[in-house]
């Protein structure tokens, strides 16, 4: 059978160790009407499915301590992750269980995927892979998007491939001042001095896509910050206890 897509990469977590597995998909294109049709690529745990990674806490193995895992934003009443892992990531797990995906080096890969849009990390952080797999696989694209929650672990070369994913005002200043431009998750609309709205964004009517705008893609280019609203499961009642504390 015709691959699904690719593995970039199966080894352990540059977060704790265990076993993950990267995988490039969407050859054939992407229905996502924010992103347009990107590639995806998605980073999993290799020896547990994504919702039992969840429930267990393994996912930490590919999200780090971000405050968005579900275990942890239960218990802080941050916004949850907004990715249905029921979904994407457990259709990719199980192609992957069925050996849907083809292994070739990651050099041919880049090869093949030439002067497409990638979109690193749909699923996962991609500070949990070596970032050699993602500078490999860059070589001939036309652009990409990426974030990471690990931004103040991981080493400075990270900073022309991803956005500083922050979540507040003061972690965004301590982003910048390690060189990082940012991507921040806003409860409401307070868009601050040197940020614009994400042009993919509802608040901002959506007169684009990711796979046309292209400016996600860390300090690889010269731009403003970006900030979006929460639009996690609950962000309306967080949005009502915003306001209520500051009224």
């Amino acid at each position: 059978m015709k691959p699904l897509g690719y593995i970039l990469y199966e080894g352990p977590s540059m977060i704790d160790g265990a076993p993950i597995v990267v995988i490039l998909t969407g050859l054939s294109g992407s229905s996502n009407r924010k992103t347009g049709s990107m590639l995806q690529t998605y980073i999993l745990r290799a020896d547990v499915s994504p919702l039992e990674a969840i429930r267990t806490g393994d996912d930490e193995s590919i999200c780090g301590l971000c405050e968005h895992r579900p275990s942890l934003a239960r218990s802080t009443g941050k916004a949850p992750c907004y990715v249905e892992v029921g979904k994407g990531p457990m259709m990719v797990w199980r192609a992957y269980k069925a050996g849907r995906y083809a292994r070739l080096p990651v050099w041919q890969i880049a090869r093949l995927i030439a002067a497409r849009v990638l979109r690193i990390g749909t699923y996962g952080d991609p500070a949990a892979a070596p970032i050699r797999v993602w500078q490999r696989l860059i070589v001939y694209v036309s652009g990409w998007t990426g974030y990471s929650h690990q931004w103040r672990t991981i080493s400075a070369d990270w900073q022309h491939l991803v956005m500083a994913s922050v979540d507040s005002e003061p972690d965004r200043l301590d982003a910048k001042a390690m060189g990082y431009r940012t991507f921040r998750v806003s409860i409401g609309i307070d868009r601050q001095s040197g940020e614009i709205s994400c042009p993919a964004s509802k608040e901002s009517g959506a007169r684009t896509t990711c796979i046309d705008c292209r400016l996600c893609k860390g300090t690889q280019i010269s731009a403003r910050d970006i900030v979006i609203a929460d639009h996690g499961l609950g962000h309306k009642r967080r949005v009502i206890a915003i306001s209520t504390m500051r009224a």
